[in-house]
């Protein structure tokens, strides 16, 4: 194969990795919070959001942002997050205590959550929306845990548009379930002779 022939390869290769690389909206999403993390149940002192990926595609994080009204963080760095994995997104200082529960990166300028009444963005590297979350402190649909200690869950992260009906506070003792499954477990039943969805939680 002569070196033209090569190089030519090479660069169609490359080509379908940028191009497999380009996500769509909702390949990856927002799928935890913490925005409160005080008073301390047994989660670090840290706010974070954790990612997952519910595509089939590995995404190069590189050059992703959290945003919110008032601006955006800086680049994440180089990760490549792979189908159904997870990554907690948080500020540089808080890197090595989230590490211990997973995968972690830090990005500057990590937006401050607002406990209430708040919307994040998830933005790729091409400054597309990947996802949003607005939630409010309702959401937790638990009094106790909304006031501090507790992470937000999404329940099923195949219908991430879900809102209220599809966040709560989290199960584990722990306050939260960074960097890995929830034990929460979503199974949607159609009940066609009420005509509605229900929604099944169990936990281990």
């Amino acid at each position: 194969m002569s070196r033209k022939s090569i190089l030519i390869f090479a660069f169609v290769i490359f080509a379908n990795v940028v191009i497999a690389q380009i996500p769509n909206r909702f390949d990856v999403v927002i799928d935890e919070i913490m925005a409160d993390p005080t008073p301390q149940i047994g989660m670090p002192n840290n706010e974070w959001i954790e990612l997952r990926n519910t595509s089939g595609t590995a995404f190069n994080l590189s050059g992703w942002r959290i945003a919110d009204a008032s601006g955006q963080s800086g680049p994440m760095p180089v990760y490549t997050l792979q189908p159904d994995s997870f990554v907690i997104i948080c500020t540089s200082s808080a890197v090595a205590a989230m590490s211990v529960y997973g995968s972690t990166i830090s990005v500057t300028s990590f937006p401050s959550l607002d406990n209430t009444g708040y919307v994040i963005y998830l933005k790729s590297a091409q400054n597309k929306i990947i996802h949003t979350v607005s939630y409010t402190d309702a959401w937790y649909q638990n009094e106790l845990k909304k006031d501090g200690g507790w992470t937000l869950e999404m329940i099923d992260t195949k219908n991430p548009c879900s809102g209220f009906s599809n966040w709560k506070a989290s199960t584990n003792l722990n306050g939260g379930t960074p960097g890995k499954k929830m034990r929460l477990m979503a199974v949607i039943q159609m009940l066609q002779h009420h005509n509605y969805y229900v929604l099944l939680q169990t936990t281990v």
